[in-house]
């Protein structure tokens, strides 16, 4: 008799109660198949240890320092040694089959170097949540319900091949409360294993909107700042491109403010430009989400594009703070394949030359306040 298939379930976590979370996720234990999970927390109000849940050996591990998602999924990682790895969020919720259905897509590919769910968010309950799904920063935790092969996967649902994993770690490179960690670790998988991940459309974790859906845009701009590391660590899929909206007004703006005191140009025209700029990307945006989502609210467009421009700030800000300054303006291909570049190129060329022509108007506007 054959022994079972063992998945190591992986959890990085700061709740308190352990139980009530593993209780959340729904997902049953198919036959054949040990399970045992592994809960890292930076949390020290957790008590380490073991115990039993739903016939499943927990292992709860308390961090010494605080090492982060990250890193906490690497201590996961070392301490079991399953045939598979899932790595999931704390606060999901999975379907009961959802182990079923994940060694279903194991045995029909077996060679593949893991295996990728797609994570999907509640309906949009206010414009907060609105300009989220507009701005298309749930791409790749949607994604795989509908692409058949992923470079990588958001480790919200994600499982991998312990022997395609070898000794490859999440890297310490990346910052401690995330982003970008994720693609680089997977990346170096499937570059290991010669083969791109097999997306599994019907394991299917439900997440829910961040801070009970409440504003807040520090998570776009801290996702885009660890995000900035991957031209540097994968400089195969990075290309450079036009300025985006944030550096545009950082770069364009200081190069109007040291003429304006050189008495170049009139001194409104920096303030002048910058309004007129912004209220191009916003119009912008706005174009973009009503073609997509024609029911879209003003106000939805008003958010996605503050969405963007917290993260082009995080992405601007860091190589600035790593003194890495060859790489701004140099972008990351998410997909990998170069297939998106083409018309993301085209977009934001046609939105920097928008830029571009407020310059006129914006002298213009400035000589008559003046």
């Amino acid at each position: 008799m054959a022994e079972p298939v063992t998945v190591d379930v992986v959890i990085p976590s700061i709740r308190v109660d352990a139980v009530k979370m593993l209780d959340a996720l729904g997902m049953d234990v198919p036959a054949g198949v040990d399970v045992r999970y592994y809960v890292i927390s930076d949390n020290q109000d957790l008590r380490p240890g073991s115990f039993v849940h739903n016939g499943c050996p927990v292992t709860v591990v308390v961090n010494r320092d605080n090492l982060g998602a990250p890193l906490s999924r690497n201590v996961g990682l070392d301490a079991g040694t399953g045939t598979y790895v899932l790595f999931i969020d704390d606060d999901v919720s999975m379907p009961a089959d959802m182990l079923e259905t994940y060694m279903d897509a194991a045995r029909r590919d077996p060679g593949a170097p893991g295996y990728i769910g797609p994570t999907m968010f509640p309906k949009p309950v206010n414009s907060f949540t609105r300009g989220i799904v507009a701005s298309g920063m749930l791409t790749f935790f949607e994604l795989p319900s509908c692409d058949r092969l992923m470079s990588w996967g958001t480790t919200s649902n994600l499982m991998v091949r312990r022997d395609a994993i070898g000794d490859i770690r999440f890297s310490k490179e990346f910052p401690k409360h995330g982003g970008g960690e994720d693609i680089d670790f997977c990346i170096r998988v499937a570059a290991s294993s010669g083969r791109m991940f097999r997306t599994v459309p019907a394991a299917t974790a439900r997440h829910p909107w961040w801070h009970g859906a409440g504003r807040s845009y520090v998570r776009f701009f801290r996702w885009a700042f660890g995000d900035s590391l991957m031209v540097r660590l994968h400089p195969q899929y990075a290309y450079y491109d036009v300025p985006d909206m944030v550096e545009t007004l950082i770069i364009g703006g200081t190069t109007l403010a040291c003429l304006a005191i050189a008495g170049t140009v009139p001194s409104a025209m920096p303030v002048i430009w910058a309004c007129l700029a912004l209220c191009s990307e916003f119009a912008i945006e706005q174009f973009q989400v009503r073609s997509h989502h024609p029911q879209s609210s003003v106000a939805a467009a008003v958010e996605a594009a503050a969405i963007r421009i917290s993260s082009q700030l995080g992405r601007f800000v860091g190589p600035l703070s790593r003194r890495n300054f060859p790489y701004i303006c140099k972008r990351f291909d998410y997909i990998t394949t170069g297939e998106w570049m083409p018309l993301e190129k085209r977009f934001t060329g046609a939105k920097f030359a928008l830029f571009a022509s407020c310059v006129p108007i914006a002298y213009w506007l400035g000589m008559l306040w003046g």
